[in-house]
């Protein structure tokens, strides 16, 4: 009888033990899906201007275009 007492508490035990981990792979994959999509989402990284230097003005074509001496 004590035999079956054990396998009762590590039956019970290992189902603990699953409920567990099937609640922190959910709570993970939850945090990963999540950090996705905040990186498929307009960063800051993606959107800072990008550093041209000096400008000077282009009469000809009517745009700013940067300067060829080096300031």
């Amino acid at each position: 009888m004590p035999h079956v007492v054990a396998a009762v508490l590590i039956g019970a035990g290992v189902a603990a033990g699953m409920k567990w981990l099937a609640k922190e792979m959910s709570r993970a994959s939850e945090a990963a899906r999540e950090a996705a999509e905040r990186m498929t989402r307009n960063t800051p990284l993606k959107s800072m201007p990008k550093d041209l230097g000096y400008l000077e003005w282009d009469a000809d074509a009517g745009v700013y275009r940067p300067s060829k001496r080096h300031n």
